[in-house]
């Protein structure tokens, strides 16, 4: 409210004209300006703004409608008024009506009586006398303010110099206020990209968590420890496991740079790397493959390095490097470390083919392991910026096996040994930060394997020999030696199914799947069988339909599976299997007999 009285204008017919008379004194406009300058300073945001600026044009002008509008860069917007008009307010193009030529122009108007205006007129139009003025900052144009008389002749010069300077001190108000809305609303951005960056970035350790290792299980005999500690929140570090049955594949890789486009690829290379052993390739293939179909993916300048092993079920290993960080191999035969390494190039920069790298092997045997780690750790330095260096990382090592093997009466635990080895990392490391991303794979093999495999062979010894009850001591003997060599498993789970002891067969064949990572169709049949023949119908339908997608062509897999169905009662899905195996396996005499026999039988059923 204006907390002043202004003398009010009325509108007299003199001589047959309308005339204006009080209104606005000299003194009225000084008290005026002081008003709307002291009004706008207490304002910081846009909406108070626009209606204080509402309010005073009323009171001061008795404006029967006010109209502001500001530029989008397209149009003319009214963003506030007093109320609607006939017809409605709409969005005006630069030059269109009094706000638009005013806009335009750049030049405020007094406008007595819009209907001798026709080009300002619209039809139905109320509005009979208006003051229109533009708002300017400088030289640039932000809208226009218009105030509305549904009386002709009610606004004079002296009212329209008001307005100007009214729209002035508007103009420098509306640039405070955006600036204020700008720096709270930039702050609050920035807060809210800060949290969204912090949840994001959560969320993306959480992903690329689960592309490492989720099972460390032995794997016949090879027991694994992994470290992964991103510089920040997420890596440019993997490291990953594939096992396949008779062979395990593993890799260690380093994306070049940090934080989020770093660990974006390292999820790249996991899926191709995983892909391409799956398929069979062998190491060469697949750094070929890493190189190759990754490199036009890769942001700018990013390349990656990896060292890829492949152990296979006698020990021996092959081995491939892309320059990355050698590969460390401790023999216990003679208490010494072999650095591994081999001819190769980073991957993601030039054209690659499996010939620019070289395949190397060598064997492990008891109490043996292998490191497959970062550089991160050899390159990390302390307060007085020595490096680690790979040396002393081999010392470290060495020094918390000795103390382990006492401790365990000849054997290590190698989650003891990787737990130590981080300790003495940390200790000489002291408050420096971590330099790069942090990575390592222990493959470590057993040094129990002699032992448990003298069981085994007592074991099939005394089965051949018809010896059932000294064949299944020994090799429980073995099993709790090493329960993680197939032999054993697959041994146990034979010899209980053939003696129709089919739960504790499951138990051995499900943890031989679980750990070998056997992924062929006669292992899934195998599966399939044992769970059929204990009642476990579901069980024994998703084996068997394993078993036919790693081989359509397996003919007792069908003829099991529509057994299974059977069982359901379920005898239509039954005949769409047995077809489906028919034309799969169009010579199997089996299948085709199962299947007319079946098929015969439904006929006569209905």
């Amino acid at each position: 409210m204006v907390d002043f009285k202004v003398s009010k204008r009325m509108l007299v017919n003199f001589r047959g004209q309308n005339k204006v008379v009080g209104g606005l004194t000299d003194k009225d406009k000084i008290a005026i300006l002081l008003y709307i300058s002291k009004e706008f300073a207490n304002l910081d945001r846009e909406d108070q703004l626009f209606s204080k600026v509402i309010l005073i044009c009323q009171e001061i002008f008795e404006s029967d409608n006010t109209t502001l509008r500001l530029w989008d860069g397209e149009y003319l917007v009214p963003v506030k008024f007093v109320k609607e008009t006939e017809p409605p307010r709409r969005n005006l193009n630069s030059g269109e009506g009094y706000s638009g030529t005013v806009f335009e122009t750049k030049e405020p108007i007094l406008v007595n009586d819009l209907s001798r205006s026709a080009h300002y007129f619209d039809e139905g139009e109320k509005t009979k006398s208006v003051m229109c003025v533009p708002i300017m900052q400088k030289e640039e144009i932000l809208g226009t303010l218009a105030v509305e008389s549904e009386r002709e002749n009610f606004y004079i010069i002296d009212d329209l110099e008001i307005l100007e300077a009214l729209t002035s001190q508007l103009a420098l108000a509306l640039y405070g206020v955006r600036l204020i809305e700008g720096l709270v609303t930039a702050r609050a951005r920035e807060a809210a990209i800060l949290n969204q960056l912090e949840w994001d970035l959560k969320m993306g350790r959480n992903v690329q968590s689960q592309i490492l290792p989720q099972d460390l299980s032995a794997w016949n005999g090879i027991y694994f420890a992994s470290h992964y500690e991103p510089m920040a929140e997420v890596s440019g570090d993997l490291v990953d496991i594939v096992r396949q049955g008779h062979s395990l594949t593993a890799i260690n890789i380093d994306v070049s740079g940090h934080g989020i486009p770093a660990a974006l690829v390292t999820m790249a290379i996991h899926h191709q790397f995983r892909r391409s052993v799956m398929a069979g390739l062998g190491l060469t293939e697949i750094m070929e493959e890493l190189g190759e179909k990754l490199r036009e993916q890769l942001p700018e300048s990013t390349y990656f390095t990896a060292f890829m092993v492949r152990i296979f079920s006698d020990y021996t290993f092959g081995y491939v490097n892309a320059g990355h960080q050698r590969m460390l191999h401790y023999k216990a035969s003679d208490d010494t470390f072999i650095q591994y390494d081999t001819k190769g190039v980073p991957l993601g920069i030039l054209p690659v083919r499996k010939a620019d790298y070289e395949e190397k092997q060598g064997k492990l045997e008891p109490g043996d392991f292998l490191l497959l780690i970062s550089d991160g750790f050899s390159e990390q330095r302390n307060h007085l910026k020595d490096e680690v260096g790979v040396e002393r990382i081999q010392t470290w090592l060495h020094d918390e096996r000795e103390k382990l093997v006492i401790e365990g009466r000849g054997k290590v635990d190698l989650k003891k040994l990787s737990a130590s080895f981080i300790k003495r990392f940390r200790a000489y490391q002291g408050e420096v930060p971590n330099g790069d991303d942090l990575s390592f794979l222990f493959l470590y093999c057993g040094d129990s394997i002699p032992e448990a495999s003298h069981y085994i062979q007592l074991a099939k010894q005394s089965n051949s020999k018809m010896k059932m009850e000294e064949a299944y001591a020994q090799a429980l003997k073995a099993f709790s030696i090493d329960s993680s060599l197939k032999e054993i498993l697959v041994f146990l789970g034979k010899m209980y199914y053939r003696d129709g002891k089919y739960k504790e067969a499951i138990r051995y064949l499900e943890e031989y799947l679980r750990t070998s990572g056997d992924n062929t169709a006669a292992s899934h049949f195998m599966m399939g069988r044992a769970y059929y023949k204990a009642g476990m119908i579901s069980e024994a339908k998703r084996a068997l339909k394993m078993a036919l997608s790693s081989d359509h062509s397996f003919a007792k897999a069908s003829i099991l599976l529509a057994q299974c169905y059977l069982k359901e009662n379920a005898k239509p899905k039954a005949i769409k299997v047995l077809q489906q195996g028919v034309k799969n396996t169009p010579q199997s005499l089996e299948l085709k007999s199962s299947l007319l026999r079946l098929e015969s039988h439904t006929q006569k059923a209905s």
